[in-house]
């Protein structure tokens, strides 16, 4: 199968487009934005017209190897769990690679399946070398070669990341010539600064809702009202929308309301059951998902409480939940600033237990203190 079309982001598009063509591109690039508004996409777009000898035309065996995912020459990365039984470095880089080819198949083969990582995930050494490995070698194929690095704030929340993105600095600072890297990253500020520094970053904005709508119904086979309802709690997503259509994100709001019971209970041991139910790894799965989904409760219950529920993306649930009176504008504020940190900490891939038990005794401390106010 081929990957899915690139949806949106036609200026950025084009002025890509321009540059490449004139020969003015740089060969380090950072698209850094929203979780799930295909930057992966538009950075897998911009190294098969990179590779093609007529602009990326679409049609030449170059782009069709690209969209399959098979051309030699177009090489993805991204963070993977860490092989078990690795006795040295050169058997773990052996077991990483093989670990990608198999990730790769299967987005082949699946490419809008909702992945989420079973315990931690990282872009390891091991990895870095064989991206610099890869970029001394002559490409297979053309005079160019690419590599596309998702999520490459991971190189920085894993053992051994200071070392693994050190490493990585060589190959933006001198890469070799006809070789373009383009990294993505949806924590920009989780980057080396040594990295940013390396790379032209160009923000990559959320999608318009219809767009994210239209790409439902015509690639996902959504029902219109179904895609509908997911493009307007998506935020400009096309990712977070096709979790929306997943038996899993319901999951995740019910966890979210859990969390709020916990954290507005009078209790303090009903908050470290809660925690004590989470489970004591995977931080950066389906735990950060978790905590996205409480984000996202805040935020409606804040829109309900500043008179503005039509802007929530639940607004029936938020108004059933917001009518504890300690749900102010302050506390929710309080509570949702806490919220995100403790998400820029599960990226970190922390003990989700331990972050749970802190986090709510933060959350119940806003609660209080804005009912108070």
């Amino acid at each position: 199968m081929s990957l899915p079309p690139l949806v949106g982001h036609g200026d950025l598009r084009r002025r890509l487009a321009e540059a490449a063509d004139a020969g003015r591109l740089p060969q380090s690039l950072l698209f850094h934005g929203p979780e799930g508004v295909g930057k992966q996409r538009l950075a897998l777009w911009l190294g098969r017209r990179l590779l093609c000898g007529r602009g990326g035309c679409g049609e030449c065996r170059s782009c069709r190897l690209a969209d399959r995912l098979e051309h030699p020459d177009l090489h993805w990365f991204f963070p993977l769990s860490r092989p078990t039984g690795t006795s040295s470095r050169e058997k773990l880089r052996e077991k990483l690679e093989e670990a990608r080819m198999e990730a790769l198949e299967e987005r082949r083969s699946e490419p809008l399946a909702v992945r989420d990582p079973d315990g931690a995930t990282g872009i390891y050494l091991a990895a870095v070398e064989e991206m610099r490995g890869k970029a001394v070698r002559r490409p297979a194929m053309g005079r160019s070669s690419v590599f596309v690095v998702g999520d490459a704030e991971a190189m920085v929340p894993q053992a051994a990341s200071q070392q693994a993105a050190n490493a990585f600095l060589k190959l933006l600072e001198e890469p070799p010539d006809d070789t373009w890297v383009i990294l993505t990253s949806s924590r920009r500020g989780a980057l080396l600064p040594t990295v940013r520094s390396r790379v032209l970053s160009m923000r990559v904005a959320p999608l318009d809702r219809e767009q994210v709508a239209s790409f439902l119904v015509e690639e996902a086979g959504a029902e219109p009202s179904t895609a509908e309802a997911a493009a307007r709690r998506s935020q400009g997503s096309i990712g977070r929308a096709l979790r929306e259509l997943s038996d899993e994100e319901e999951g995740h709001r019910e966890r979210a309301e859990a969390f709020l019971e916990a954290a507005l209970s009078r209790e303090p041991a009903d908050r470290w059951e809660l925690a004590a139910r989470i489970s004591p790894s995977g931080a950066r799965g389906g735990f950060s998902d978790t905590l996205g989904a409480v984000s996202e409760l805040l935020r409606d219950l804040a829109a309900v409480a500043l008179q503005q529920g039509e802007r929530s993306f639940q607004p029936e649930r938020a108004r059933r939940l917001a009518r504890d009176r300690r749900l102010t504008v302050h506390g929710l504020s309080r509570a949702l600033d806490r919220v995100e940190e403790a998400r820029a900490e599960a990226a970190g891939n922390v003990n989700p237990q331990v972050l749970t038990a802190t986090l709510l005794h933060d959350m119940a401390q806003a609660f209080s203190e804005g009912g108070a106010g």
